[in-house]
């Protein structure tokens, strides 16, 4: 299940879909569902407590490996990278990921 993730979320109404979900995904708000490209401020996630694990989405990018390895959320999961790691749309950049996926180990 995805969510739209401002400074206003209220993580509280995830509750009803604990038993239902396997994993959340939180993403930028925006006026459309969709990517943005852009993030969230990444701070509001040490108000999210459930055990359930999350993806982290929403304007990911080369340059954020040092800040998402501070992250240490005990439920981040997985990372969504899109739009940041194309060389047009639908077009991965294989080298730019590999680049990335190395700086975690």
């Amino acid at each position: 299940k995805a969510f739209q993730i401002d400074s206003t979320f209220d993580f509280s109404t995830l509750q009803a879909y604990q038993s239902v979900c396997d994993y959340f995904l939180f993403d930028t708000k925006s006026d459309n569902y969709g990517g943005t490209g852009l993030k969230f401020n990444w701070e509001i996630l040490a108000n999210y407590t459930f055990d359930k694990p999350f993806f982290l989405s929403g304007g990911i990018q080369f340059d954020d490996v040092e800040v998402i390895k501070q992250l240490q959320h005990p439920q981040l999961f997985c990372l969504d990278i899109n739009s940041k790691f194309e060389l047009a749309p639908a077009l991965k950049n294989v080298e730019l990921i590999s680049n990335f996926l190395s700086n975690f180990k």
